[in-house]
């Protein structure tokens, strides 16, 4: 689907501001950080600095006010929409995601024909590090989102995504004690991918990423997609 979305949300009072973006009040803050030969960490470590496989990730400072910052997400807030694949979140409420028998429900942007493109040539499947949506959601995440709105889109039903990589910053220790930094490196979860040579112990993180496998276009004006829809942040 690629025409504008729906001027009309399906459903009252959703939310137009994605949650997992961060404010012009906060920043991504990447260190300091403690650089030994085991690895990196955090001078003053928090409970929640690492997930379950021990990647630690990037934090969060500032408070939750100001414009939001379209294109950069929440890197915890990233995390806990796309790594529980029983509970993928809807990016914009951070509530459930529409899930139906034909698959979760997510919003691609049209590739820039470029190798950098983190869909590729197998577009609309590939690899993504947006979290999907819930059908309430949907057509305001295609209006606000700067990629969507100004590239175009396509609404998909995923069957199967499963997470393939974790993205962000490699602190790479050198012969003469210095660190080179190299930001978008990538950690491949499965053999044969080709981040396997980072060494996930100094990895900052600030994405997963999902492979959309098995996917089906559909259309954010038809109304089936709508029925019994509600924002998934409801009652909170």
């Amino acid at each position: 689907m690629t025409a504008p979305a729906p001027d009309a949300c399906p459903a009252a009072g959703v939310r137009v501001v994605p949650r997992i973006v961060i404010r012009t009040g906060q920043r991504i803050v990447r260190g300091p950080l403690r650089i030994t030969a085991d690895g990196i960490s955090y001078p003053d470590p928090r409970p929640d600095d690492r997930d379950a496989d021990d990647f630690l990730w990037a934090r969060v400072a500032g408070k939750e006010t100001g414009a939001p910052q379209y294109a950069v997400p929440h890197p915890h807030r990233q995390r806990a929409a796309m790594e529980d694949p029983r509970r993928l979140l809807c990016q914009v409420g951070m509530g459930p995601a529409t899930a139906t028998p034909d698959g979760v429900l997510w919003l691609v942007p049209h590739p820039r024909a470029t190798g950098e493109d983190p869909l590729g040539p197998r577009w609309p499947a590939g690899r993504t590090v947006e979290p999907p949506v819930c059908a309430a959601h949907a057509p305001a995440a295609a209006r606000r989102c700067p990629p969507l709105r100004e590239r175009g889109y396509m609404a998909l039903l995923v069957r199967r995504a499963p997470l393939v990589a974790v993205r962000g910053t490699l602190y790479r220790p050198l012969s003469d004690g210095h660190v080179m930094q190299v930001r978008g490196a990538r950690f491949e979860l499965e053999e044969g991918g080709d981040g396997q040579d980072v060494d996930a112990r100094f990895l900052l993180a600030d994405h997963l990423v999902r492979d959309l496998e098995d996917v089906t276009p559909v259309d954010l004006r038809d109304p089936e997609l709508y029925r019994d829809a509600v924002p998934c942040d409801a009652g909170r």
